[in-house]
């Protein structure tokens, strides 16, 4: 096996007898990352292949694996590398720390800028989010969400709370934060809570309005303004359509498999 980098044309590609193994995704994103380290690039492309395997792939607008090490390998969304807003690329604000294990707020004024609007980019009966924690903290810190009409928010501070789409609350009891958490509304009657690929908490809360406030990353946007910072490294987040319940757990099982070729799992 041979790893090329076509320096002329900016196209990373990987052959096996002759063929590429690559998903057209994984060259782009190492493209705008500049990523160049094998283990990285694999797991990577394993994931693209398990999210298409599992069908859920297409359901999202923004993938966010955190790998390389800095704030501009950080920022690329897997779905769509491109550097811009419209490309829901992140725009890092304040003291993060970045090493191969993801991003590290500092919990005082660090948060990131997702520039994906609900209003705009996701539909009111069919909405996911997710936020692989490698921290365990009681402390009062939203790790994903904005304050208009309070209606999307993942907050764990030992009681974990949750909304999408809503202003009911679910709730669980939560005394460790390692984890990933996923939100998700598959219904206009229907939504639930997961920790490491089991539902915790399932509501009958009827959907109410999309924000139209941009979604922040270990903060809470309240119209505009940052809060509740949050202390927790990230390792994986996405933000999407809504998940069935076997594609909830099939997302965990595929991020999971994710981390931990990284040694990184929690």
């Amino acid at each position: 096996m041979r790893i090329l980098t076509r320096r002329d044309t900016g196209l990373l590609t990987q052959w096996t007898f002759g063929r590429s193994i690559y998903q057209d995704e994984t060259v782009a994103f190492v493209n705008a990352t500049g990523i160049s380290d094998a283990t990285t690039i694999n797991a990577i492309n394993a994931l693209v292949i398990a999210l298409k395997g599992y069908g859920i792939w297409t359901k999202m607008k923004a993938v966010y694996p955190f790998v390389g090490g800095t704030a501009t390998t950080n920022k690329f969304n897997l779905v769509n590398a491109a550097d811009s807003n419209s490309a829901f690329r992140l725009n890092f604000v304040g003291g993060w720390s970045f090493s191969s294990n993801g991003a590290l707020p500092n919990g005082v004024n660090s948060y990131a800028n997702t520039f994906l609007s609900p209003a705009t980019a996701l539909s009111l009966n069919s909405s996911h989010f997710s936020y692989y924690s490698r921290t365990n903290s009681n402390a009062a810190e939203v790790e994903m969400g904005d304050n208009v009409n309070l209606l999307m928010e993942i907050r764990t501070v030992g009681i974990s709370y949750f909304r999408v789409n809503s202003n009911t609350l679910l709730t669980f009891s939560d005394t460790d934060s390692r984890a990933f958490y996923l939100l998700n509304r598959s219904a206009s009657n229907l939504s639930n809570a997961w920790k490491n690929g089991v539902s915790q908490v399932s509501s009958a809360n009827a959907s109410s309005l999309l924000s139209p406030a941009n979604i922040f990353l270990a903060a809470l946007n309240s119209l505009g303004t940052p809060s509740a910072f949050s202390t927790k490294q990230c390792a994986f987040a996405s933000i999407g359509d809504g998940l069935s319940l076997t594609e909830a757990a099939n997302l965990y099982t595929a991020v999971q498999a994710f981390n931990t070729s990284l040694s990184r799992n929690v």
